[in-house]
């Protein structure tokens, strides 16, 4: 149908009713339809174009629509897939599409203690919950112990420098899932430590792998380790004094690595330790901790500084962290007052001022010196001594321009002897000196006692004018003397006593076995000895049986090197004196040569005995000879008895 102005209101509303029509078809048009012109202009155009068209078959002629290109036709085909596409998923999610997962919707909670003392095993219950509703697979839970822990365990997988990697598994939705926290916590009181937990898991029919984080702050109630220090109340300047430092453990488990770190004040000089330090002079290694027990280490130092200057000992305990610092388990601090005396004392034992340890029977020359520190004179000085301790062999007290007072026992100088003590002028002094021995041995009631020392108390007396007249002044020094424990090795090579029963030739013959029982014994005479090691070496013609009594004995042997080790333990005071004596017994199998015969050999080399006093901290030692097929401690053994025979 071409447009013309012939078509009128009735074509129109037959076409209308045609497009409303049931199965009703029309065929394609000859040409595009165009709007009819607005203007005359316009229609006088396409009138003349419409007359002067080449219509020989009726139809007209329009120009031809420009072709679309091959890339265009792509752009909007992709288009098109793309709105179809976003359509059918949004259409699929408002239909009630698969379920989000969302960390938002996983729960993690602490249960358990907020506040622990240090050092003791406690315990977290730790909740996951999956509040998604869609389950969640390959969960693991990641635990960070803090710092300086002790974690226990949940899995043979352990835990590697406080990390702990905890497979879960699946987590249904709605499902919530228990684990369990196990550790001991260390560090310094009212320090708080931090769980961390982290949650990996993947949603399920996702290849995605998300986290969830979770924390727990735990209060340290009681510091693990308590400090002491045990100073005197004051000290003298420039005067040798000791003190003490106990650490104690307050947990239920070894504390590992301890470590005691001491901050001196200004005017220390240190001088010594029981245990030597392992940086400088303020750290020492303490190794492990056992629970409930207690290490103490003993220091000594000079202090300078004002008169009735207050100075104050710090100190620390705990292992060494990532710093090379020792970490505060516990601390201590103690302070102590420094004097300056008006009146300076100083004592030296056999020519030393440190702290003196000495053996039973000892001979000890005692030098006692004095000096004015006040800027004026002092007069009428009496210098007095008293010797005490059980140990003490009073007859042998000698004195030299003194005298010895007999109703209290003490040794006196003054001007009758010391004329210059008559009067002391500004920073002069002078000395005096004494003499006295050790009772060798010691008596069963010092020995039950234990720890026996000798102690000497000084005195020094003197006045200067002030202005109320003479005034006293006066200054005291008390020495202690430790005396150290006597500890001794018996040995002896056996045949025919003992409690086996020994085999072979005697005298013995090369190429021909002969048994033999070597004994051991010790004797401890004042002190507890502890670290106690009896050790010899067997010769490579002799061979080691395995057989001691008492049995249970700690004895190893080195098939190696052939040295035989005894560890008693600890040895108690009057041990094989006024108590038993440890002993041991041991067989061995001597194989003699051809190139033995005619001599005594040696059996078992020098013994050699070590130990520990534990009230002195003296290291302790005694050789024996070693023992050759000579028994001359068996007394059924005839010399004969002792040359290899062919």
């Amino acid at each position: 149908m071409i447009y013309n102005e012939a078509m009128n209101g009735n074509d129109l509303e037959k076409l209308k009713k045609r497009l409303y029509k049931k199965d009703e078809e029309f065929k394609e048009r000859k040409f595009k339809p165009f709007a009819a012109p607005r203007t005359s202009a316009a229609k006088t155009y396409w009138e003349e174009s419409l007359s002067e068209a080449d219509s020989e078959e009726g139809r007209l002629l329009l120009p031809e629509k420009p072709k679309m290109s091959f890339s265009k036709k792509i752009i909007i085909i992709s288009a098109s897939v793309l709105f179809l596409s976003g359509t059918i998923v949004s259409v699929y999610f408002l239909l009630g599409g698969p379920a989000i997962v969302s960390s938002k919707n996983i729960d993690i909670k602490f249960e358990g203690p907020s506040g622990v003392k240090g050092g003791e095993a406690n315990i977290w219950r730790v909740l996951i919950a999956n509040k998604n509703e869609t389950n969640i697979e390959l969960a693991d839970l990641i635990i960070e112990y803090p710092e300086n822990s002790m974690p226990v365990p949940s899995s043979a997988g352990g835990v590697k420098n406080l990390y702990e990697r905890r497979p879960i598994g699946m987590i249904k939705a709605g499902e919530t899932i228990e684990q369990t926290i196990k550790a001991y916590l260390f560090g310094e009181k009212d320090s708080e430590k931090k769980i961390k937990l982290t949650l990996e898991y993947r949603p399920e029919g996702s290849n995605a792998i998300l986290a969830k984080t979770g924390e727990r702050s735990v209060r340290l109630l009681q510091s693990p380790v308590e400090l002491f220090v045990n100073l005197p109340r004051e000290a003298n300047a420039g005067e040798v004094f000791s003190f003490e430092v106990d650490i104690i453990s307050n947990t239920a488990a070894i504390i590992k690595n301890m470590n005691l770190k001491i901050e001196y004040p200004s005017g220390f000089q240190y001088l010594e330790s029981d245990i030597g330090p392992v940086s400088g002079d303020a750290i020492w290694r303490l190794g492990d901790l056992e629970p409930n027990k207690k290490r103490t280490v003993k220091i000594k130092g000079i202090l300078e500084g004002q008169d009735q200057m207050e100075l104050s000992f710090r100190v620390l305990a705990g292992p060494i962290d990532d710093k090379g610092e020792v970490a505060a388990y516990g601390y201590g601090v103690k302070s102590i007052v420094l004097k300056k005396p008006f009146l300076k004392l100083g004592v030296k034992i056999n020519g030393r001022t440190e702290e003196t340890i000495v053996s039973s029977g000892a001979v000890l020359k005692i030098d006692i010196d004095w000096q004015n520190t006040l800027p004026v004179k002092i007069y009428n000085a009496v210098v007095e001594v008293k010797i005490k301790g059980d140990a003490v062999n009073q007859r042998t007290i000698s004195v030299a321009k003194g005298f010895y007072r007999s109703f209290d026992q003490s040794l006196v100088w003054n001007q009758t002897g010391i004329p210059e003590l008559r009067e002391i002028e500004p920073l002069g002094g002078g000395e005096a000196q004494f003499n006295f021995s050790l009772f060798d041995p010691l008596s069963n009631e010092i020995i039950k006692q234990g720890n026996p020392t000798a102690i000497i108390e000084i005195e020094i007396k003197a006045e200067r004018t002030g202005e109320e007249g003479r005034v006293e002044i006066k200054n005291r020094l008390t020495k202690e003397i430790k005396i150290a424990t006597s500890l001794r090795l018996n040995r002896k090579g056996l045949y025919y006593s003992g409690p086996f029963k020994n085999t072979g030739f005697l005298p013995p013959k090369a190429g021909k076995e002969t048994t033999y029982t070597v004994a051991w014994s010790l004797n401890n005479a004042a002190n507890v000895v502890s670290d106690a090691a009896i050790s010899a070496f067997l010769p490579s013609y002799v061979r080691w049986l395995g057989i001691i009594s008492p049995e249970e004995a700690d004895v190893s042997y080195n098939q190696t090197t052939g040295e035989i080790v005894w560890r008693p333990g600890d040895i108690p005071a009057g041990a094989g004196v006024i108590g038993p004596s440890p002993e041991l017994y041991f067989q061995i199998v001597f194989l003699p040569s051809a190139s033995q015969i005619g001599t005594q050999p040696i059996i078992i080399s020098e013994t050699v005995l070590s130990g520990k006093d534990t009230f002195t901290g003296a290291f302790l030692r005694d050789v024996k000879s070693a023992i050759t097929t000579y028994l001359d401690a068996d007394l059924k053994f005839e010399y004969n008895d002792a040359i290899v025979a062919q």
